[in-house]
C-alpha cells in the first residue's frame, strides 16, 4: 500500500523546497554503438517486440552506422519515416558547406551535420545519459545514436491512440462548452491555453511513480495566484512516495488535509472550463498524464452546490438553481432522519389528520422507521450501483424499472409503508440534484449515523448530529485554508456564495484566496487613478 504523508498546513510554518524526484544516478552514453545497443537490450527486454533498434548508416564523409532507437505504438511512424529515416539515408552530405573534404569529417562534426541540415522535426536535445535517454523513449520520444559520439539525439516524436476530445460525461450542462479533459495530458494543457491565453500561465511539470513516471503538471497564473499556496502544493505531490500513479484520485488522497473527513478537499472536474473559471479566480490545478480528471485547491464547501451553468445563465436564474439545490443538499441529508425522528419519538409535533395517515398506513409494517428506512436507503444505493455499472441503456432502464417494482413490492409486503417510499423517493431526486459527485457522496454518507441518531433520542440526536458535522467543518482546512472560508469572509464576497450577484458587481476576487491581484474587472479609464488593483474596495 501507498504511504500516506501528513501535510502541513500552510499557516502551520514555512514549507520546504519541493523536488521533482529522486536522483537515478547519471550513467553515460558509450561511444561503442553496438555496445549502447546491447545496453538497450539488457535494460528493455531482449523479448519485447514493441522496442524497435533500426540499425541504418548515415552517408556522410567514410559512412557512420547510427540506429534509431524508439517504442512501437508510442512513437508517430510517419514523423520517423519522413522527418529522421529518409533525410539521413537519402540526402546527400553535397548539402553541407562545411564538409567539402568528406573523408575528413569526424564523429563530432556529423552529429552538428544531422541536427543542422537532416533532422525535420521541431523539437529535439542532445542528451550524454543512458538513463534519461531510456526514460525519455519511455515517454514516446525517440532517440538517435551515431558510432562514435558519446551522446544521443533525442526527438520529439510523441503520438498514441487515445479517446480524443468528448464532452464530460460527469459534469453535463445544458448552456456552456461541450469540451471535456481526455486522458493525453497535452491536449489538456492545449485545452487550457485556449482559454487563458496569457503567457503567466504557469505549468510546472513534475513526475510521480517510481514505475510509472507519471508527468503531472501543477497549473497556476503567475503573478495572480498566493505563492505560498503553490509551493503548499508542490510540497505536498513532491513527498508523495508511490510506485504507480494511475490517476488522479490517488493524488488527491495524499494531498488532502484530512484523510478521515467525508467531505472532498479537493475539487474534481472534467470540464476545462471550470478549471480555467478557477485558475482566474486564484485557485491551483493538478493536471496527470493519464486521466481526464483534473483537480483543483484549495476546495470549498460550496463547490457541493454550485455549477459552472451558474455563471453562464442570468444571474436570476442562475440564483434561483442555486438556492434550489442548497435546498436539495437539506432535503437529501436531513429528510429521511426527521422522518423517523417524528413517526418514533414526536407524534405530537405531527398534524392530528397526517399522524392518524401515517399510523393506517404503518399499522401492518412488522418493523421501526430505522429499519424501514435503512431498507429503502440500501436497496436504493444497491440499484444505483447497479445502474453505474451496466451499459448507458440497461442501467436506465434497470435504475427505473427496479426502483418502481422493488417500492411496490415491499408496500405490498408490509415491509416498508408508502410513506417512507415517498420520503426515500424525494431523498433520492434530492441527492440527484446535486451537481458534484463527491460532494453527494458526502452527503449519503452522513445521512446514515443522523438516522440512527434520531432513531435512538430523536429530534435531540438529529441536532446533535448536524452539529457535530459544522464542528466538523468549522475546522476542515484544505490547502490549509479554512473550508468554510466562502461563509467567513467579508461581506464583499457574500455576492457569491448562497445566491450570484450580476457579474457586473463581482469585480473582486474572492479575498479569502488572498490573490496577488485583487480586481478582475479593469475600472473605466476615468476611474483609474481612484483605486488600484490590490486594494480595491467597494
Amino acid at each position: 500500500m501507498p504511504r500516506f504523508i501528513k501535510p502541513k498546513g500552510i499557516l502551520e510554518g514555512t514549507t520546504s523546497k519541493p523536488t521533482q524526484g529522486q536522483d537515478k544516478g547519471k550513467t553515460p552514453i558509450s561511444q561503442d554503438l553496438s555496445e549502447n545497443i546491447e545496453r538497450i537490450r539488457q535494460v528493455c527486454g531482449p523479448d519485447n517486440t514493441d522496442i524497435i533498434v533500426r540499425e541504418f548508416k548515415i552517408p556522410v564523409g567514410r559512412g557512420f552506422r547510427a540506429a534509431l532507437f524508439f517504442v512501437e505504438g508510442l512513437a508517430d511512424r510517419q514523423t520517423l519515416n519522413l522527418s529522421i529515416i529518409q533525410p539521413m539515408q537519402l540526402f546527400s552530405a553535397e548539402y553541407c558547406p562545411e564538409c567539402e573534404n568528406r573523408d575528413d569529417v569526424d564523429s563530432r562534426g556529423v552529429v552538428d551535420y544531422v541536427v543542422n541540415y537532416l533532422l525535420a522535426t521541431s523539437q529535439f536535445k542532445r542528451i550524454d545519459s543512458f538513463d534519461e535517454m531510456v526514460d525519455l523513449v519511455m515517454t514516446g520520444e525517440s532517440a538517435i545514436l551515431i558510432d562514435g559520439v558519446a551522446e544521443a539525439i533525442v526527438t520529439e516524436v510523441k503520438s498514441w491512440a487515445n479517446r480524443g476530445i468528448q464532452e464530460p460525461q460527469s459534469e453535463v450542462t445544458i448552456r456552456g462548452p461541450k469540451e471535456g479533459f481526455s486522458e493525453v495530458v497535452r491536449y489538456n494543457t492545449a485545452l487550457l491555453r485556449r482559454r487563458i491565453r496569457t503567457p503567466a500561465l504557469r505549468m510546472d511539470p513534475m513526475k510521480i511513480g517510481t514505475l510509472s513516471e507519471t508527468d503531472v503538471f501543477v497549473v497556476y497564473i503567475e503573478g495572480l495566484t498566493n505563492k505560498r499556496l503553490v509551493e503548499e502544493a508542490k510540497r505536498r505531490i513532491s513527498e508523495i512516495v508511490i510506485d504507480y500513479l494511475p490517476e488522479a484520485g490517488y493524488i488527491e488522497q495524499f494531498i488532502e488535509d484530512n484523510p478521515w473527513s467525508p467531505f472532498p478537499q479537493v475539487l474534481t472536474t472534467e470540464r476545462p472550463d471550470r478549471l480555467a473559471a478557477a485558475l482566474a479566480e486564484g485557485q491551483i490545478g493538478i493536471l496527470v498524464d493519464g486521466t481526464p480528471i483534473a483537480l483543483i485547491m484549495p476546495s470549498f464547501i460550496t463547490d457541493i452546490y454550485e455549477s459552472t451553468e451558474d455563471y453562464y445563465e442570468r444571474f436570476l436564474f442562475g440564483s434561483a438553481r442555486r438556492v434550489l439545490r442548497i435546498g436539495a443538499v437539506f432535503v437529501s441529508l436531513l429528510l429521511p432522519a426527521i422522518y423517523i425522528a417524528l413517526v418514533t419519538f414526536h407524534h405530537e409535533m405531527i398534524p392530528t389528520s397526517l399522524a392518524l395517515a401515517f399510523a393506517s398506513t404503518r399499522q401492518r409494517v412488522p418493523f421501526p422507521a430505522l429499519v424501514e428506512a435503512f431498507l429503502m436507503e440500501i436497496s436504493l444505493e444497491l440499484i444505483r450501483e447497479a445502474g453505474v455499472r451496466l451499459p448507458s441503456p440497461v442501467g436506465q432502464t434497470v435504475g427505473i424499472v427496479g426502483a418502481l417494482l422493488l417500492g411496490d413490492a415491499a408496500v405490498q409486503a408490509n415491509l416498508v409503508s408508502p410513506i417512507m417510499v415517498i420520503v426515500v423517493a424525494l431523498t433520492a431526486l434530492a441527492s440527484f440534484a446535486t451537481p458534484y459527485h463527491s460532494g453527494g457522496m458526502a452527503i449519503r454518507l452522513l445521512r446514515f449515523p443522523l438516522m440512527l441518531a434520531a432513531a435512538v433520542i430523536g429530534l435531540y440526536g438529529v441536532a446533535a448530529g448536524v452539529t457535530a458535522i459544522a464542528i466538523h467543518l468549522t475546522q476542515l482546512t484544505s490547502l490549509g485554508v479554512p473550508y468554510l472560508s466562502p461563509f467567513l469572509s467579508e461581506p464583499v464576497d457574500y455576492k457569491d456564495v448562497v445566491v450570484r450577484a450580476p457579474l457586473w458587481m463581482m469585480r473582486f476576487r474572492p479575498r479569502y484566496l488572498r490573490p496577488l491581484r485583487l480586481r478582475r474587472q479593469v475600472p473605466p479609464p476615468n476611474k483609474g487613478k481612484q483605486s488600484q488593483a490590490g486594494g480595491d474596495s467597494e
